[in-house]
């Protein structure tokens, strides 16, 4: 472990930096469980202020469970998972949000399935004071083969609600549309509120607001066919896509992720290609535009082959999105943003090599967290994007000076927005945690090797936010 210290000032002015490699090229941390793993989130769920680490496990390879590894209270994760899943699947994905508005972060998962099994689309396990439910709590209505699971807030209710990507596109393929769940009152519709008219195989979404009208459209990327994005017309979701790519009509797409990475004031879109069903093998980058949307062709790629897995954080507390990749059997490679964008190549690659899935960073150690206070004026809008991505979680949420309870807005830590349930008169005041020492941890589905966790070694100390003695806060604090 790199170095304990409780909170530290942190964020935008840098005091000190030292140079040095963002981390070790060898894992800090191994888990001596070595399931299948694919998707992985680190969050507080038990609230003690310390990240713990969510994987979901099985892939189309074997039905395994979901499992929790908390952290021990001293930045360290145990060898093995302390929580399992009473129930297996073939899982793809997963997301977290506080579905029911309790102030505990809840989990979704995609069910993959494979070649002849086809399962409920997703499902989720709620909370319960800092501990899953052992079996589904929700199950989609739909039936299946789903890879990818966003949350979003589609209405702008402050309410969570789920995209789902489905699609089986190995011989023989299965065809479904693609759905979302609309969250109601803290529960999921047990039916899609909309699916898209298309049924190709998509098996990765993400919500991002694309053309910056306040609304989070969706995206959609694919194998056989285009990346897309699916508008948000005042609440409404279109159900054939508004913008996609037209350079990538073979590739074989996982997951997306955007973020503002070449410094123009316009989030930028990225993808994985994978070669395994005929892709291009590259990571591309698709410049957002001042008009809305993105480029249509690529602005920037590394080619990696079997691309699986993108991530954007500020990994050397530069104030510049920094990119992370990896590849099945291959290294995870950071890209360093120099404040103009990408280079041509990776500034720090990993010695191991795995079948990676899922890229995910956080304090883990606590050695940064500080918090910040975001201020947007009145002007119709519910949904804002703070000014820092990858943020550790809520401390307050405040509409024209009064505080919201946890059902009356969503979040996403990863990409940084926040949706709201209410339009405010004067000012929308939020009050959030984030760190300048972000931890990586990489979930792999290789059996042979369990899941990573690397310390953030680059010493940087800011200067001008305040200073928070807690680092609990992941949703402001029900009564």
């Amino acid at each position: 472990m790199k170095r304990l210290l409780a909170v530290a000032l942190a964020l935008s002015i840098p005091v000190s930096v030292a140079a040095e490699d963002p981390y070790l090229t060898t894992p800090d941390w191994e888990s001596a469980d070595s399931r299948v793993s694919t998707g992985g989130a680190l969050v507080d769920l038990d609230r003690d202020g310390w990240l713990d680490l969510v994987v979901a496990n099985g892939n189309d390879i074997l039905e395994q469970p979901l499992v929790v590894y908390y952290n021990q209270g001293d930045g360290t994760f145990p060898a093995n998972p302390d929580w399992l899943s009473t129930d297996s699947a073939y899982h793809g994905h997963l997301d977290v949000a506080d579905v029911n508005g309790d102030g505990w972060p809840d989990v979704a998962v995609a069910v993959l399935g494979e070649f002849s099994t086809i399962d409920h689309a997703a499902k989720l396990y709620l909370n319960n004071t800092g501990v899953l439910s052992a079996t589904p709590d929700w199950e989609a209505a739909e039936l299946a083969n789903a890879f990818g699971c966003a949350f979003g807030d589609v209405n702008n209710d402050g309410r969570p609600d789920l995209a789902v990507a489905t699609g089986w596109a190995y011989a023989p393929p299965h065809f479904f549309h693609n759905y979302v769940y609309l969250n109601s009152g803290g529960a999921l519709s047990p039916t899609a509120i909309w699916s898209s008219d298309d049924d190709d195989h998509l098996q990765g979404v993400l919500w991002v607001d694309a053309n910056d009208d306040g609304w989070l459209d969706l995206v959609g990327v694919p194998a056989g066919s285009e990346t897309r994005i699916y508008g948000n017309n005042g609440g409404a979701l279109e159900t054939t896509a508004t913008w996609q790519t037209t350079d990538s009509a073979g590739q074989d797409a996982l997951m997306a992720t955007a973020g503002d990475v070449d410094g123009d004031g316009e989030r930028d879109l990225l993808i994985t290609d994978n070669t395994q069903l005929s892709g291009t093998g590259r990571f591309r980058q698709y410049d957002g535009i001042a008009a809305g949307f993105f480029e249509t062709t690529y602005d920037w790629s590394f080619y990696d082959g079997y691309c699986s897995a993108v991530a954007l954080a500020d990994i050397d507390a530069d104030g510049h999105l920094d990119l992370a990749t990896g590849a099945w059997w291959d290294s995870t490679r950071v890209f360093l943003n120099s404040g103009v964008g990408l280079g041509s190549s990776p500034d720090w690659s990993s010695a191991p090599t795995s079948v990676i899935e899922k890229i995910i960073f956080g304090d883990v150690d606590n050695f940064a967290v500080a918090g910040w206070t975001a201020s947007f004026p009145a002007d119709g809008r519910r949904l804002h994007y703070l000014p820092h991505q990858q943020i550790r979680g809520l401390i307050s949420v405040e509409v024209d000076g009064v505080p919201l309870a946890p059902e009356s807005f969503t979040f996403d830590a990863e990409h940084g927005w926040i949706a709201i349930g209410v339009t405010a008169a004067t000012a929308v005041e939020v009050e959030y945690l984030r760190s300048s020492s972000l931890d990586m941890a990489i979930t792999n589905w290789d059996s042979s090797v369990g899941n990573f966790l690397y310390y953030n070694r680059i010493t940087v100390i800011f200067s001008d936010d305040f200073e928070s003695g807690d680092t609990s806060a992941w949703f402001s604090q029900p009564e």
